[in-house]
């Protein structure tokens, strides 16, 4: 009988199924700005100063790197908190927990995360981020999650975050966000395939203290992902997300990513990306290269971007190390 599993550790879509049927169911000048520039949409957010330059916390996550940040869509992993935590619910392991090392600019992030599920319906998720700004000055978040599963296809997540900014302006700031991720199978053959669809809503808040002109961006993103799986041995999965900054106006625009994962015998993952939007200092464009490895209950990721000299994201990498239970 073949069971082929969605890729990156979702959870095999016919035992998920018989599972289913058996319950009761972010005054800098502009070459900081260009050095610290990250994905505005990462859920600790980012504030504007007087010269309107926005800049946010990275997201550490390996995986998402490697496929051109996409965030919406990504599969179960640690770090969903980050990501979309709705997307827990749809995997496998009861928990997960993680850690990172992510290098940008000379700035480096360090990261932990992890996630644990009650009865495959509820979860709970939790994150911890520091970057450095430079020796003295540490930017720092704290990220919480809660998500349901509403049906054997549907979850959504709240998430809480708050962050410590220490620059020529520093700040404390609280935001909240909603998330959703859909997983729907299909039948091909004697395989299976699924569609992902996913959607969150972020930086809902403000600042708790601080000049009155610090802002938090507040974005939407949605995406999808379609796996494919060939054999019991080969999958791929092809996936897109667009993300567009309402507020504040000097943030305001459109960015997205598309990304590529082949997976083999779910032991060896290879990742390829892209990322690009409208405005090249807020979101700048870059290729993504990305490797996974899984044994046992041990997993390994690498993400590594290829961009412009001048771009904030040239050579960026990502390392994380997790463990399922």
């Amino acid at each position: 009988e073949i069971a082929q599993c969605l890729v990156g550790s979702e959870m095999c879509i016919r035992d998920r199924w018989r599972a289913a049927r058996s319950s009761t169911s972010f005054a800098f000048n502009e070459q900081d700005m260009k050095r610290l520039i990250l994905w505005m949409a990462s859920l600790a957010g980012g504030f504007l100063p007087v010269a309107a330059q926005p800049y946010g916390i990275a997201n550490p996550d390996a995986r998402t790197l490697g496929m051109g940040g996409i965030e919406t869509v990504t599969s179960a992993d640690a770090y969903a908190v980050f990501n979309n935590p709705a997307a827990g619910l749809f995997g496998r392991q009861k928990a997960q927990v993680a850690t990172s090392f992510f290098t940008l600019s000379d700035k480096t992030t360090y990261s932990a995360a992890g996630y644990y599920k009650f009865n495959m319906q509820h979860l709970l998720a939790g994150g911890w981020r520091t970057f450095g700004f430079d020796e003295r000055l540490k930017d720092k978040s704290v990220s919480l999650a809660y998500a349901y599963r509403l049906n054997d296809i549907v979850a959504l997540g709240l998430t809480a975050d708050y962050a410590r900014f220490v620059r020529e302006r520093s700040g404390n700031a609280f935001s909240a966000g909603i998330t959703a991720q859909a997983v729907v199978p299909f039948e091909r053959g004697e395989n299976y395939s699924a569609l992902r669809l996913g959607a969150k809503l972020t930086g809902i808040g403000g600042f708790l203290d601080g000049s009155a002109e610090m802002k938090l961006p507040v974005a939407f993103a949605a995406g999808a992902a379609y796996d494919l799986f060939l054999s019991d041995a080969h999958a791929l999965t092809f996936a897109g997300e667009c993300r567009y900054t309402f507020s504040p106006v000097a943030a305001r625009g459109v960015e997205g990513g598309i990304g590529m994962e082949y997976s083999l015998m779910q032991l060896l993952q290879f990742r390829v990306g892209y990322h690009g939007g409208e405005s090249r200092l807020y979101y700048p464009d870059y290729f993504s290269l990305g490797v996974g490895v899984r044994f046992m209950h041990l997993c390994f990721d690498a993400g590594y971007t290829v961009a412009k000299k001048a771009s904030p994201m040239h050579n960026a990498y990502s390392f994380t190390i997790g463990l399922d239970f």
